[in-house]
């Protein structure tokens, strides 16, 4: 049997993983020529949701299924108010 801390790691990383993807998209279409600008902030908001998601598992908070990324700053904000300060100009994706 696994151990807690083994399966949230487990957790973070595929938060981080989604993310990444997520991230590695947007750098595509922002280097296109003519990029799709509703799909590249479409993915920048995806994969800044999913880094959020990935520290709150990290912090053992939990969160209800949201897209809102202030309410995953808020949620945060007890644990990384640096951290959930810094991002609140994200709220804005």
């Amino acid at each position: 049997m696994r151990r807690p801390e083994e399966v949230r790691r487990d957790y973070v990383r595929g938060w981080l993983a989604k993310a990444g993807s997520d991230y590695r998209v947007a750098e595509r279409l922002a280097a296109d020529a003519e990029p799709l600008r509703e799909a590249l902030a479409f993915h920048c908001q995806q994969a800044a949701e999913k880094y959020l998601k990935a520290l709150l598992v990290r912090h053992g908070i939990e969160f209800r299924k949201t897209h809102n990324i202030g309410e995953l700053l808020d949620l945060l904000a007890p644990v990384a108010g640096g951290i959930a300060s810094s991002l609140r100009a994200a709220t804005a994706l």
